[in-house]
């Protein structure tokens, strides 16, 4: 896999991590863990197992609760809300006694821009602060047109 993609990827499961609307989020960030990390958590259908499986620049490891025959956890049991607290937990623990590491470096081909999420367009001044994120693109990808639904023009003829 190219460099630039690979990063892509490694950005998209570190937003698992940064984003404040996954479970994930309030199980890493919220709970004090800085180092660059991502992952991702995992749930069976029927609550029988949760995992969350998550990595820094120089370690990956991963958190699984289940029970040795088949039965629910609990009700609503989800891998960002019981394995990834227990992931934490332990990463914690192993970096009181290891050196940060820098994180990741991102190719200088990848490009970004403010996208208003809601549109999926550029954003432009007159999108809502709250719809804007930043978004990184393989070149060639990105979107070209600015968002007309947050236009003072929009629907002048």
């Amino acid at each position: 896999m190219d460099p630039q993609h690979a990063w892509l990827i490694l950005d998209a499961l570190r937003d698992v991590v940064r984003q404040p609307t996954g479970t994930a989020h309030s199980a890493v960030m919220g709970r004090g863990f800085t180092i660059p990390t991502g992952g991702k958590t995992g749930t069976t259908n029927d609550g029988m197992d949760v995992w969350f499986v998550g990595f820094t620049p120089e370690l990956v490891t991963g958190v699984w609760m289940g029970f040795d025959k088949k039965m629910v956890i609990k009700s609503d049991a989800q891998g960002g809300k019981l394995a990834a607290p227990a992931w934490t937990a332990m990463m914690r623990d192993v970096y009181e006694r290891r050196r940060p590491p820098a994180t990741w470096v991102m190719p200088d081909s990848i490009v970004e821009f403010d996208i208003d999420k809601s549109t999926g367009y550029l954003a432009t001044p007159f999108c809502p602060r709250d719809l804007v994120v930043h978004e990184f693109f393989f070149p060639g990808t990105e979107p070209t047109e600015r968002c007309p639904v947050h236009s003072p023009f929009r629907g002048m003829k």
